[in-house]
């Protein structure tokens, strides 16, 4: 059993994968396995892929589209860890050692994910924070407000995943969002590591406002979700149901925003915490 399954979808990216891969390859830490989930590439993705003369690296075809291929990927993978990577990323060379020395000491770890260092062709170099480093107290609430893991950069404990269930659900532009959400709700515990261990290409091309919308809807159907796993934690405290019930009748009648809402309920949950 390798210690690290690698997961990437790969669809028409012939020009990035090659550098992604090579990223992987040349990795400081070797024993892991790549799995690529090939989504009806048509731009030659195969030959580049053939290319590599890597035991480790194994191919799979996929008719999911996108980010829910992934879930054939975490059918196979046998690794103790699964890592994500986008084919259009780069891994720092010390990223799979990094956070596989990280999650081997703290085994009440479940996801590590990092810092990223973005970059493109139009887009100024500069490493994304995310605002948090360490272990993220209350996750479930924090991703509240935004999904603070860049799937990209994540690894996640395999015993976890298989014990849960986890698997990605179809919610167009947001299925990182919903992955972790779930995965808070199982009691994850998450560590961002405050070092950019990826490289993110930034797309320069924008996205159709069509898309926008439905992304929109993804998230704001997922913040509902959160806010109900946080009634059900906080039960014995029934007001909290009523007052959010409350926020949606006045959100529906367009007197305070779902933002306004959120930030309310993150507020207050935060000063009650120890409660």
């Amino acid at each position: 059993m390798k210690s690290i399954s690698v997961l990437m979808t790969a669809n028409d990216a012939k020009e990035c994968i090659t550098e992604a891969v090579d990223s992987l390859l040349k990795q400081s830490f070797a024993d892991f396995e790549l799995i690529i989930v090939k989504t009806g590439s048509s731009d030659g993705i195969l030959s580049a892929i053939s290319s590599w003369k890597d035991k480790r690296i194994k191919v799979i075809d996929s008719e999911m589209e996108g980010v829910l291929s992934l879930n054939v990927g975490m059918e196979t993978a046998k690794g103790k860890y699964i890592a994500r990577m986008d084919a259009n990323d780069i891994a720092h060379v010390n990223r799979l050692k990094v956070q596989y020395s990280l999650m081997e000491a703290f085994p009440e770890m479940t996801v590590c994910g990092s810092w990223i260092h973005a970059f493109g062709e139009k887009a100024a170099p500069r490493t994304i924070k995310q605002n948090y480093s360490g272990f993220v107290e209350n996750p479930l609430l924090q991703l509240l407000q935004r999904d603070f893991v860049y799937g990209g950069s994540a690894m996640i404990r395999n015993d976890f995943v298989e014990a849960h269930h986890l698997r990605y659900a179809n919610c167009p532009g947001a299925e990182d969002y919903q992955f972790w959400v779930e995965s808070a709700k199982a009691e994850a515990v998450f560590y961002i590591e405050s070092q950019p261990l990826v490289f993110k290409r930034m797309n320069d091309a924008p996205n159709t406002e069509e898309h926008q919308e439905k992304q929109k809807q993804s998230v704001s159907g997922i913040k509902k979700e959160i806010i109900a796993a946080l009634c059900a934690r906080y039960e014995k405290y029934p007001a909290l149901k009523t007052l959010t019930d409350s926020f949606y009748e006045l959100s529906d009648n367009q007197w305070i925003s779902e933002e306004e809402m959120i930030k309310i309920v993150h507020t207050i949950i935060t000063k009650n915490r120890d409660k």
